[in-house]
């Protein structure tokens, strides 16, 4: 017993000891910082409101959907064939309907989806640019309208930006890849689709660097250079890859029942957000609490108001009132009159 207890006593000490490891300290600074810049409350709410954007941006997808099959009315035949083929009945019929309702106002909802995907995206790319100008150091003060104006054309830079990463990604792990090992005469064996599997995870990995370099060190509303954050970026987009493939894994096993299809996707896309989000902000954090970065860090305008003087503390104590009638004199008095009330009572029973 005496053992355990001077064990458990020596574990400050021990502990203290374990962080004047270089490694080991800089991952208690990341996640100090990272709480006092209130990590854990920007991850939700950016993924939340990411969620919210994924709503019009469906439209817009489907509208530009629409838009490819009114234009080919051979596909819109297909499709209908294939609905009935696959889905016989009344079943299949309602789903024709509901794809040529969808062809019809493909414009109204092409136009609505814009409109609410400006309003969404507006507001996450303000949150998300606070929430990374937060981890290093503090909001910034900014013209409304002009910071309005920013957040919408970093917006559309970091959409285009984010489809030519896929593209990339996917132009290499398809028919470029395909092309380059039948360039290379490498046999469509075993040994050959695992060359390709691993050219295309390297070439993920390259292009999601790339982006999140530029993420990283543009969206936050100080002055990052690109180069600060490039290994952080690394590690980005080693923890991406690796959420990818789990989140293929994890669509497998729920889309084989009827309540998984239903409820697993939106549960993982949920999930798959929030994680994303806090690697991001844990990378961040890790850069921003580097000693060597410390001149990089500013003050919060938006919280000290630009007033940096020092005010005294305030102490709030209670207050009690006390009456000027002695407790003892008003137990009497109360006991007086409860026999007087007794007495009284006690007479006209009788």
């Amino acid at each position: 017993m005496d053992r355990i207890k001077a064990f458990f006593a020596g574990l400050p000490a021990l502990l203290e000891a374990i962080k004047q490891w270089p490694v080991v300290g800089r991952i208690f600074a990341m996640q100090d910082h990272y709480t006092a810049r209130r990590g854990n409350v920007y991850a939700a709410a950016i993924s939340f409101t990411g969620i919210l954007a994924l709503v019009p941006i469906l439209m817009v997808s489907f509208a530009i959907a629409g838009f490819v099959l009114a234009s080919r009315p051979e596909l819109i035949t297909e499709i209908t064939d294939a609905v009935l083929k696959n889905i016989p009945g009344d079943l299949g019929k309602q789903l024709n309907t509901v794809i040529d309702s969808a062809i019809a106002s493909r414009a109204t909802v092409g136009v609505l989806g814009l409109a609410s995907a400006a309003l969404t995206g507006l507001g996450w790319m303000g949150l998300t640019r606070n929430a990374l100008s937060d981890m290093w150091g503090g909001r910034r003060k900014r013209n409304a309208v002009v910071g309005k104006l920013v957040d919408l054309v970093m917006f559309v830079a970091l959409g285009l930006l984010f489809v030519l990463t896929i593209a990339l990604t996917v132009a290499t792990t398809g028919p470029v890849g395909q092309w380059v090992i039948d360039q290379l005469g490498i046999e469509q064996s075993g040994g050959g689709r695992l060359l390709l599997r691993v050219a295309s995870i390297v070439a993920s990995v390259i292009a999601t660097w790339l982006l999140f370099s530029v993420v990283l060190s543009r969206m936050p509303m100080q002055t990052i250079p690109i180069r600060v954050v490039m290994p952080a970026a690394v590690v980005v987009a080693v923890f991406f890859e690796i959420l990818k493939s789990l989140g293929a894994v994890y669509l497998r096993s729920v889309l084989s029942s009827p309540a998984g299809a239903a409820f697993g996707p939106i549960i993982g896309v949920m999930v798959f957000a929030y994680l994303a989000v806090r690697v991001v902000l844990y990378a961040t954090a890790w850069t921003a609490s580097n000693p060597d970065n410390v001149e990089l860090l500013t003050d919060d305008e938006v919280e000290s108001n630009g007033d940096e003087t020092e005010h005294e503390p305030v102490y709030l104590a209670p207050v009690y009132e006390v009456s000027p009638t002695s407790k003892t004199r008003s137990l009497v008095t109360a006991a007086g009159l409860g026999a007087a009330i007794g007495a009284v009572l006690g007479r006209r029973r009788r």
